[in-house]
């Protein structure tokens, strides 16, 4: 059989199945807090597949496999770092599901009030990271269906996209997250059987050994093979940006339960580093069968020259359930932020549940269109995950976790939410355009946490006594 006939059947089953999931989920739909948080009453298997297929994507596959291929074990490091993140965040579970939140945004209204302008500000970085996530998925798919199909790289990113939305507008969060837990079953099972298979093709460890440098399969020195600027960039914007991220946090809201959020980011963040050690693995085996790639991202596309057709069919069916189950997720959150916290909360307040989840279909299809041109302006991957990262760190992270850790003060205004966010952006912007040695999301981070300081401290509401400020204007 033809590959790129035997890619397409594939591509059809796994689509075709996961969209008739996602359309029978969608019809058990109640109301818009399903479309948002999907109910508040999903299981710990679901929060635990859906938070791991959502955090692995196209990343994974591509730009960290090309890590793998340029940096041994570096791939590791990279998904541990994430995951830490999310455990961390994890430990403010019981506060999140009190508070009944739907969206990031909705943290800093709890801690500084609703300011209209702080609550733009958060609500765009709070896009950010999705968006980003998006657009690397879109490149990835593109990458390597291109490689193996001949078929152009923007005809592909197309289709890809538009079949992304029947994924989520038949439910919104509830029916992918449904979804995300279905391919991130699959996806455990071909990353195994994938495993073993290029442990077969390469002849096993000891060649694959043998024909890389030492530092790239050593160990613990492997996992700093990537370089040390490279680790110190990922500690500031990878670490960070998990803390920061909205994906993760609505997966928390929509756990039936504290605990059930606890269990499910625990599973997931184990799975995670699993994942980042396929991936590692895949990298090192490919160098050490060809060396000559001038692009790292492309070892992903080179192997899947050099498997059977039978076999590539399956492979193909693991990316695009990979990729998919973070687009999908990624669109769901862009949107959510847009309707609930521009939408609803400033321009229609009294929006009825059918037209805020008929708005949130309409703006799906834009975010889209968006993502793509987008995609096709600039189709590096890794780039896109490192800069989304960053910046949403730079304005996020001090803001969130030391405002939450203040909370029961009077220290914390408005202004001073402000004040911390737009220093953020503006450090990591200056160290990035004049491109600093020091990763700029370390910049970002410090003029954070001063602009929050200073700007705090000058602002702060004096009005509001320590033991009032949990009920008061955070309400």
């Amino acid at each position: 059989m033809n590959a790129t006939v035997a890619i397409i059947i594939s591509s059809i089953v796994i689509l075709g199945f996961g969209a008739v999931i996602s359309i029978w989920i969608g019809r058990k739909q109640k109301g818009s807090e399903s479309w948002t948080v999907g109910g508040r009453s999903l299981p710990v298997y679901v929060i635990a597949g859906s938070q791991f297929a959502t955090g692995v994507g196209g990343g994974v596959l591509v730009a960290h496999i090309g890590i793998g291929y340029s940096g041994g074990w570096g791939a590791v490091t990279y998904n541990l770092l994430y995951s830490i993140g999310i455990v961390l965040l994890v430990l403010l579970a019981g506060w999140f599901k009190k508070q009944k939140f739907s969206t990031l945004p909705d943290i800093f209204k709890k801690l500084y009030g609703d300011h209209k302008i702080m609550m733009s500000m958060v609500t765009l970085l709070a896009i950010v990271v999705p968006f980003g996530w998006l657009c690397t998925q879109l490149v990835a798919f593109g990458n390597l269906f291109t490689e193996i199909t001949g078929i152009s790289f923007t005809i592909l990113i197309i289709i890809f996209a538009v079949i992304s939305l029947f994924f989520v507008l038949p439910g919104g969060l509830r029916s992918v997250a449904w979804t995300d837990f279905i391919f991130g079953c699959f996806m455990l099972v071909l990353t195994v059987i994938s495993g073993f298979y290029m442990l077969n093709m390469a002849g096993g460890w000891s060649e694959i050994a043998g024909n890389v440098p030492e530092n790239f399969v050593s160990f613990p020195e492997g996992l700093g093979a990537v370089g040390l600027t490279t680790v110190v960039l990922w500690i500031f914007a990878i670490f960070p940006g998990a803390l920061t991220n909205q994906m993760s946090y609505q997966r928390i809201y929509a756990a039936k339960d504290a605990k059930t959020a606890k269990q499910g980011f625990m599973i997931a963040a184990v799975v995670g580093v699993f994942s980042g050690t396929w991936a590692s693995f895949m990298g090192i085996a490919i160098l050490s069968q060809n060396p000559g790639l001038e692009n790292p991202e492309l070892a992903s596309g080179w192997f899947l020259t050099q498997i059977p057709t039978w076999f590539l069919a399956i492979y193909a069916a693991f990316i695009i359930a990979t990729i998919m189950s973070t687009v999908s997720s990624a669109v769901q959150s862009v949107v959510v932020n847009i309707t609930k916290d521009i939408y609803q909360s400033y321009i229609n307040p009294k929006v009825s549940d059918r037209k805020l989840i008929s708005s949130s279909r309409m703006l799906s299809v834009f975010v889209v269109i968006l993502a793509i041109i987008l995609a096709l302006y600039y189709p590096q991957a890794l780039g896109w995950l490192e800069a989304t990262y960053a910046y949403s760190a730079a304005g996020l992270l001090v803001p969130i976790f030391l405002g939450i850790a203040l909370r029961n003060t009077n220290f914390l205004s408005a202004k001073g939410a402000m004040g911390s966010i737009s220093l953020g952006i503006c450090g990591a912007a200056i160290a990035h355009i004049i491109g600093t040695t020091i990763p700029y999301a370390v910049f970002g981070i410090i003029g954070s946490l001063v602009g929050f300081l200073v700007f705090n401290a000058i602002f702060k509401n004096k009005n509001v006594s320590k033991g009032e400020k949990e009920t008061s204007n955070m309400a």
